[in-house]
């Protein structure tokens, strides 16, 4: 190997000499900015005593002014840069500045400049073949960490927000480059108390790229789901699925109905994350408190879902903080999944970390949505789309899904990326029966409070399989089915057709397999009214307001024309879900160790 380069930008404390004594103990030429000598040359003598001959060089400073000298000077001496660290960086209201001693050091005095002087090393750090800049924020005092500035880091909600987004920002500007950019929180890990430990810390990860034949593949990942309703499960159980295949290490945080639905799907199949080693798939399905969605005769009830979350919000912050720091802070994910989750999400920007986010929410947000769509209901679109954009804003990667595939905006094509559907294996293994040799239509129903349905069921007069209501039993020509994933499976292939509200996975799964729909969207839930509207638009089926025997009648007879529509509509295996995450997991794994 050649010889190592080394930029620290930020000395003038103990934490930037240490960092400086431990790069040369490891042969490193370390570069540094001083006009004290003397301090440096105990280093020096200190090394010299460990019978280690060190390789330093001193510059003056490092501004805007002599910058291009000093990129000129490593330029010609050693043709390359290695590290580039910047040690120090402080939230000093709203500007991030490394704030070091005049003269001692780079000072940058508006929120970007440090952005900026990273920015001009990159042809230097390009001509590495494994070059890393390594941030770090907070400083260390001579009795510690300067809990001060780390409790502020961590808990004030306007500096965690700065924070996440100078982190999107310099990962964004490096993100065509092969360039590992890596982040350290001083204080964030209780196992390191002291300047020397904090400073092997940052060493490690600085070195870490040029250990490449024993760096594992595998990562942590926090990946979070939201629990109500199955939709979400059923999606990130094949997403789970491809993590594994991967042989990563993941802890999934989840609630509701979902979490017994995962953990009965995973658990028993691999170890558990501390039990694992690297390079073996591992995953822990941790159980927390979510929102529960309340309905009225197949209306969503905003009040009650609002009030019924309130009497349970003591037992909710209980659970959850009990997850978050037993759970996941000593764990010290990477990289964090949200499949419109906010726990996973709030954890992500309170410790720095990438986010993807996979969902079909954004799409509302981030795609051009038809004029026709928005004109429907504008107040329930644009309440909607608000309500999406601050979710989960500021994700550094989005995959949505969908079996309709609007164009992406403009300034959201960078960092968007829209799927096929997300469907389930067995999905994938069905061979569905031509709709013209089917006898029975499929009925998905989990609302107990809609009394309306049944009935005009009954007067329909055709076969009818019916899920999601917990009954087994007959009733003229009508059939109740309980919980069965292979059943619904079947059922559904060999189905004329599917009766159910706007919930996006039935209809993705039915779309797949050329079903016809009518959908019935949940009232006051314009997700479902956008997945019906498109549904109709492509003449994949009918959007109704309400369940009625004519519409339904009518809907019936025209089987054959939707069924006709649906014949050229193919999915493609889940095959750019896969190139996708694992194409971001890699460039997420280059920002962290």
């Amino acid at each position: 190997m050649s010889l190592l380069v080394a930029l620290i930008i930020g000395t003038g404390d103990e934490l930037g000499d240490e960092i400086a004594y431990q790069l040369g103990r490891k042969g490193i030429c370390v570069l540094f900015c001083s006009n004290d000598e003397n301090k440096f040359e105990r280093i020096i003598k200190k090394l010299n005593d460990e019978d280690i001959e060190p390789k330093f060089i001193i510059f003056n400073t490092v501004d805007f002014k002599t910058i291009d000298e000093v990129i000129e000077k490593i330029d010609e001496q050693f043709g390359k840069l290695d590290m580039l660290i910047n040690v120090g960086i402080l939230l000093d209201n709203n500007q991030f500045k490394i704030n070091t001693i005049l003269y001692e050091g780079f000072e940058a005095r508006e929120s970007f400049d440090i952005l900026t002087v990273s920015q001009a090393f990159i042809p230097l750090l390009q001509k590495s073949p494994s070059s890393c800049v390594i941030n770090v924020y907070g400083e260390m005092s001579d009795y510690g960490f300067d809990m001060k500035l780390w409790t502020r880091l961590l808990h004030d909600y306007s500096a965690n927000f700065e924070l996440g987004k100078f982190m999107d920002q310099f990962y964004t500007e490096f993100c065509n480059t092969n360039i590992k950019i890596s982040s350290i929180i001083l204080g964030d890990d209780d196992s390191n108390q002291t300047i020397v430990e904090e400073a092997d810390r940052i060493v490690r990860l600085a070195i870490s790229p040029f250990l490449a034949s024993s760096k594992s593949k595998t990562m942590r990942i926090l990946y979070g789901i939201v629990g109500e309703g199955m939709g979400h499960a059923t999606r990130s159980k094949v997403t789970l699925e491809i993590l594994m295949k991967e042989q990563h290490h993941v802890k999934v945080v989840v609630s509701n109905r979902a979490y017994k639905f995962l953990h009965d799907n995973f658990s028993n199949r691999f170890p558990r994350c501390d039990e694992a080693s690297e390079g073996e798939a591992a995953i822990d399905i941790i159980e927390i408190e979510g929102f529960t969605m309340q309905y009225v005769n197949n209306v969503f009830d905003e009040k009650a879902s609002v009030l019924h979350t309130m009497q349970r919000m003591p037992d909710m912050l209980s659970k959850n903080l009990d997850a978050y720091y037993e759970n996941l802070v000593s764990w010290m994910p990477q990289t964090v999944i949200s499949d419109f989750d906010s726990f996973a999400y709030i954890f992500a920007k309170v410790h720095g970390l990438p986010i993807l986010s996979i969902d079909n929410q954004h799409v509302v947000q981030r795609c051009i949505i038809s004029e026709e769509a928005r004109e429907s209901n504008p107040i329930a679109f644009y309440t909607y789309k608000c309500f999406v954009k601050a979710k989960l804003s500021r994700c550094n990667y989005y995959i949505i899904t969908g079996f309709f595939t609007p164009e992406i905006r403009d300034k959201y094509k960078d960092n968007t990326i829209v799927v096929p559907p997300i469907l389930r294996q067995t999905i994938l293994d069905t061979k569905p029966l031509p709709v013209e040799h089917c006898e029975h239509f499929l009925v998905y129903q989990t609302s107990k409070s809609d009394t309306s349905l049944i009935p005009i069921l009954q007067a329909f007069a055709e076969k009818c399989i019916i899920y999601g209501l917990g009954r087994e039993e007959k009733i003229d020509n009508l059939e109740f089915k309980g919980f069965s994933e292979q059943g619904f499976v079947d059922n559904l292939a060999c189905a004329k057709g599917v009766i159910a509200n706007g919930g996006l996975s039935l209809i993705n799964e039915a779309v797949s397999l050329q079903r016809p729909f009518f959908s019935v969207p949940v009232e006051n839930q314009y997700e479902q009214v956008l997945n019906a509207w498109y549904l109709e638009k492509l003449g994949y089926g009918v959007f109704a307001n309400k369940i009625e025997l004519e519409p339904l009648r009518q809907w019936a007879q025209n089987i054959p024309h939707y069924a006709k529509a649906l014949s050229n509509y193919h999915h493609d295996s889940n095959m750019l879900l896969y190139k996708s995450m694992k194409r971001v997991l890699q460039e997420f794994n280059t920002r962290s160790v």
